[in-house]
C-alpha cells in the first residue's frame, strides 16, 4: 500500500525534550513545550490562545487550557506526546471541536492541541484514494475534492472535523459505501511511545480494526486516508421545510425512507429531522434530502418527500461543498448543547412515538432562554452494515442485524445561558433514558451508541459488546500499556473500566 512507519527517534527530535523528576504542573509543560517547538506554543493572553479557546461548536466545551499547542507536522505531534509522557503532561486533540461532551476536545488545565495547521491533502486519483491532515474541516474536503468531480465518504456539515473518522461517520453515501470508519485505509498516527506509524490492513491490521470506533484512545492521529469516489460534478438536493401540521406525514415517510428508499435505491440520502423552538413554542421537520447524481429532481423513489405539504425547501442541483456549507449555516456556534443517542430497530410505530414524547417534554422547557429542541433519525441500513464487514470489519459490533435497518435516535438540546443548563440537561437525559427503556419494552433496542452523538456519561464504546471490547483492551495493552491516552488525554469518550 505504501504506507511505513517512522520513528520518532530516527528524526532525533527526543533529544530536545526534557524530563522532569516528578509530574509537571500545566504551566511547567507549557513551558517545556514552548523551549522544545517554540513557534507553535501560544500562551494565555495571546490572540491565537484566546481564538482557539473559543472555537467550538457548544459552550460546554470553553474551558480554561494553561496553552494552547498547535502542530503542523507529525513530527512535531510526536515530539510533543513524547513531553507529554514524560512529564505527565495532561492535553486535549482538538479536531473541529464539533463536540458537545465537556472535555472532548478542550482540557481545563493542560495542554489544548487543535489540529488545525495540519494540512497535508493529496488525492491518488489511479488508486482513488485521498490523504488528508487531521486539520482539515468537512467543507475544505469537499471543496478540493469537487474540483476533481470526487467525494469522499465523511461528514455532512462543513464546520465539522475528522472526529467523525475514529467515531463512526454518517455520510451521504452511507446507504451505498457505509460508515465513514469503513471507507478510511490508513490512519497516520502518533502513538504513546512517541513513534508515528501507519495502520492499515496490512500494517497494524489490529489497532487499525481498534480506531474504526475507538475514538481518541490509542493515539494522536494525524491523517487519515479516505477513499474516494468519482461524481458528476453535482449532485442534487437541499433542505424540506414542513410544518406542523404535516410531521404525521412525515413521520411516516421517515419509516420508508429507513426501510424502502435507502434500500432500494442508496444513491438516495436523507437526514430525517424534527425542531421545536421554545421561543416561538412551534415545531416543524426540516429533512436534508439529496440524491448522489447530477440530476435535476428527485428520482421516483423520492417522490414522496415532495408529495406533503411544504412551506419552503432549497433543493436544486449543486457540488457537495455547496450543500454542506448550506447544511452547516443553520447551527450556530457558541451555544449550550447536549447531545444524546441510542439505536433501535425500525419500527414505524416506535418512530412516531419517540417524536411526539419529545415534543411534549420539550414544550414544558419553553421558558427557558433560547431553548431549541432536535430530534434526528438516521438509518443504517443492512448493506451498510455488509459494507463494514467486507472492508475488513469495525470495533462497532453491528454484525449480525440480519435484514433489518437501524435507526440512530438522536436527541439534542439547545439553550442560550450555562446557568440554565443545571435545570435542562439532567432533565434531558431523564427523558431519554425513558425512550431507552420504551424501545427496551418493545423489543427494538439495539445496544449500539453511537460515539459521535453521544452524551458524556453514555457508555458508548461498552456498547460495542465484550467481544469487541476485549480487541479494543488488547489493542490498549500492545500500544498503550501505561494508557496515556486513558490517564493524560481525560475527555471524550474513553476505554470502559476493566
Amino acid at each position: 500500500m505504501g504506507f511505513s512507519d517512522v520513528s520518532v527517534a530516527t528524526l532525533a527530535v527526543l533529544g530536545s525534550l526534557v524530563r522532569l523528576g516528578t509530574a509537571a504542573p500545566s504551566a511547567e509543560c507549557c513551558n517545556l513545550l514552548a523551549a522544545a517547538i517554540p513557534d507553535n506554543v501560544f500562551l494565555q493572553g495571546s490572540s491565537i490562545y484566546d481564538t482557539q479557546d473559543d472555537d467550538f461548536w457548544s459552550a460546554t466545551e470553553n474551558l480554561d487550557p494553561t496553552c494552547v499547542f498547535m502542530p503542523d507536522t507529525p513530527e512535531k505531534v510526536a515530539q510533543a506526546v513524547g513531553l507529554f509522557v514524560q512529564n505527565d503532561c495532561a492535553f486535549s486533540i482538538k479536531g473541529g471541536g464539533h463536540s458537545a461532551i465537556p472535555g472532548a476536545a478542550n482540557i481545563h488545565d493542560g495542554v489544548l492541541m487543535p489540529m488545525e495547521r495540519m494540512r497535508r491533502f493529496e488525492i491518488d486519483f489511479d488508486a482513488g484514494h485521498a490523504t488528508v491532515g487531521a486539520g482539515y474541516v468537512m467543507g475544505e474536503i469537499y471543496t478540493e475534492l469537487d474540483q476533481h468531480n470526487l467525494t469522499a465518504m465523511i461528514g455532512r456539515y462543513a464546520k465539522v472535523g475528522l472526529g467523525v473518522a475514529v467515531g463512526a461517520g454518517i455520510n451521504y453515501l452511507i446507504n451505498k459505501n457505509g460508515l465513514s470508519v469503513d471507507n478510511i485505509i490508513n490512519f497516520e498516527i502518533v502513538l504513546a511511545n512517541a513513534t508515528i506509524v501507519n495502520a492499515n490492513a496490512t500494517n497494524h491490521p489490529d489497532l487499525f480494526r481498534a480506531l474504526k470506533g475507538g475514538n481518541s484512545n490509542f493515539g494522536v492521529v494525524t491523517s487519515f486516508t479516505l477513499l474516494t469516489e468519482e461524481t458528476d460534478g453535482f449532485i442534487y438536493g437541499g433542505q424540506m421545510f414542513y410544518p406542523e401540521s404535516s410531521l404525521d406525514q412525515v413521520s411516516d415517510i421517515i419509516y420508508d425512507y429507513h426501510t424502502r428508499q435507502a434500500i432500494v435505491d442508496p444513491l438516495t440520502h436523507v437526514m430525517p429531522s424534527y425542531g421545536y423552538n421554545g421561543t416561538t413554542n412551534e415545531a416543524n421537520s426540516i429533512n436534508p434530502v439529496m440524491y448522489n447524481k447530477g440530476v435535476t429532481q428527485l428520482p421516483p423513489v423520492m417522490q414522496g418527500w415532495l408529495e406533503i405539504p411544504a412551506y419552503d425547501n432549497t433543493l436544486h442541483t449543486r457540488p457537495y461543498h455547496d450543500l454542506s456549507g448550506e447544511l452547516n449555516d443553520g447551527y450556530a456556534d457558541g451555544l449550550v448543547q447536549e447531545q444524546r443517542v441510542f439505536t433501535v430497530y425500525a419500527d414505524a410505530q416506535l418512530y412516531k412515538d419517540l417524536w411526539h414524547n419529545f415534543h411534549q417534554w420539550c414544550q414544558g422547557y419553553q421558558h427557558i432562554d433560547g431553548f431549541y429542541c432536535l430530534h434526528v433519525n438516521m438509518p443504517i441500513t443492512p448493506r451498510a452494515v455488509q459494507e463494514g464487514i467486507d472492508k475488513g470489519t469495525n470495533s462497532l459490533g453491528l454484525e449480525g442485524v440480519g435484514n433489518r435497518t437501524l435507526g440512530v435516535i438522536y436527541f439534542g438540546v439547545t439553550c442560550n445561558s450555562m446557568d440554565d443548563a443545571e435545570t435542562v440537561l439532567p432533565a434531558h437525559n431523564d427523558f431519554v433514558n425513558s425512550m431507552i427503556q420504551l424501545s427496551e419494552d418493545r423489543g427494538l433496542l439495539h445496544r449500539y451508541i453511537m460515539v459521535t452523538y453521544s452524551g458524556y456519561d453514555q457508555p458508548a464504546l461498552a456498547s460495542y459488546g465484550p467481544e469487541n471490547v476485549q480487541k479494543l483492551f488488547d489493542v490498549q495493552a500492545a500500544y498503550d500499556p501505561n494508557k496515556v491516552f486513558q490517564r493524560l488525554v481525560p475527555g471524550g469518550q474513553k476505554l470502559p473500566t476493566q
